[in-house]
């Protein structure tokens, strides 16, 4: 009765984690893949603003022209490229929308798309969706999750669409150096490839560390299709805005997916997305400050906790700890947590990587402390039999 094409996406393992931690209850939850700060004020503002003068109808399906506008702004200073706003520049409702929307404008049934692992989850799905053909490149741990592009290269074949780049990196926290960016940018534009630019995390890198887009690099627009979202910047994620930047010729059919979708994005979400970008950014600055302290308590935890090792994340939220010195499959681990310390992880294989565990520090210093302590004790009563 249901249509191959989703029969065949399986459901996320995480979703089974969920379900045994709500059954124990007094759970700490480190899975998250979203900001625990709540949205600014003066976000929250104008959004009740905008409903209460009537912005309560369909809105135009490319956005509203000032929220482009400010987009297409934002590119040119931080990347010294130009956009149109009027023609190149997509709202969307979240950047999980502007995802969806790339690869099925894209993709064609029978064409692959090259994806690094660790990945994240929605890009395989979204290439099955399309009846298109996941190639996989695995990253190293000890190269600090950082692809190469020699590998990358020797993935493509004549089928080849789309390569999908993530940075800064969810679940590894990596952040991409600008010369493996450049390399693979010229393999796209010399195997005629387009790469879709996952970059919603821009704004959370740390101790310096500068995230570098691909479309900052002279010749990208014509081979790059940028992804960004409103939700982890201005901690928004329930008001899902996210959009679209590419060359024209290719954005006039990426408006066609969305009109199917969606129509147009949230208005009253907009309207408060205009008021992010041209209000005070000390809320952003201050919500990277604090991310940045609880990543360096979480990891001095993790790494205190026997056969259990991580590395300094550069970006996003998240810890990947490597746990293979436990001898335990990830899923079994992460299901021991929630049994034994009532500590939420997420399991490598969930992103197609065996022998880590993703650790989220968007949550409150307190919480994090209590469930590094947990997961400790956990450890150290870990069963010799577990997993065998």
């Amino acid at each position: 009765m249901l249509a191959d094409r989703i029969l065949n996406v399986q459901r996320s393992p995480f979703y089974s984690i969920m379900e045994l931690a709500a059954k124990r209850g007094d759970c700490i939850y480190l899975q998250l893949g979203e900001p625990d700060f709540a949205t600014p004020r003066h976000i929250l503002e104008a959004a009740k603003k905008a409903l209460d003068d009537g912005h309560t109808h369909y809105g135009p399906d490319r956005g509203i022209p000032e929220l482009r506008q400010l987009i297409a702004e934002k590119i040119q200073k931080q990347c010294g490229v130009s956009y149109r706003w009027e023609d190149e520049i997509l709202i969307t409702a979240g950047g999980q929308a502007a995802l969806h929307i790339a690869i099925m404008a894209l993709a064609n049934p029978g064409e692959e798309i090259i994806i690094l692992l660790p990945h994240y989850p929605p890009y395989v799905v979204n290439a099955q969706l399309a009846g298109a053909k996941a190639v996989f490149v695995k990253l190293k741990k000890e190269e600090g999750f950082i692809p190469d592009p020699s590998a990358v290269e020797r993935a493509i074949t004549p089928k080849t669409k789309a390569i999908i780049i993530l940075t800064p990196n969810n679940p590894t926290g990596s952040v991409y150096p600008e010369e493996p960016l450049r390399r693979i940018l010229e393999i796209a534009k010399k195997r005629d490839i387009i790469l879709i630019s996952d970059e919603v995390y821009e704004s959370l890198v740390y101790g310096g560390v500068q995230h570098k887009s691909l479309i900052s690099f002279p010749g990208a627009k014509d081979h790059v299709v940028h992804v960004n979202s409103f939700s982890k910047t201005y901690a928004m994620t329930g008001l899902r805005v996210g959009y679209l930047a590419a060359s024209s010729d290719k954005l006039v059919h990426l408006l066609k997916y969305h009109h199917t979708v969606n129509i147009s994005a949230n208005v009253p979400a907009q309207v408060a997305c205009v008021t992010a970008m041209k209000g005070p950014q000390d809320c952003v600055e201050e919500m990277r400050q604090a991310y940045q302290k609880r990543r360096d308590m979480l990891v001095e935890m993790l790494n205190e906790i026997p056969g259990v090792h991580c590395d300094l994340p550069k970006g996003a939220f998240f810890a990947f700890a490597d746990i293979r010195n436990l001898g335990v499959p990830s899923l079994d681990f992460v299901q021991y947590l929630v049994n034994e310390a009532g500590v939420v992880l997420t399991n490598g294989t969930g992103f197609d990587y065996e022998g880590f565990v993703r650790v989220s520090y968007a949550a409150k210093p307190e919480s994090i402390k209590q469930a590094m302590d947990r997961m400790k004790k956990a450890v150290l009563n870990m069963p010799a039999t577990l997993g065998k």
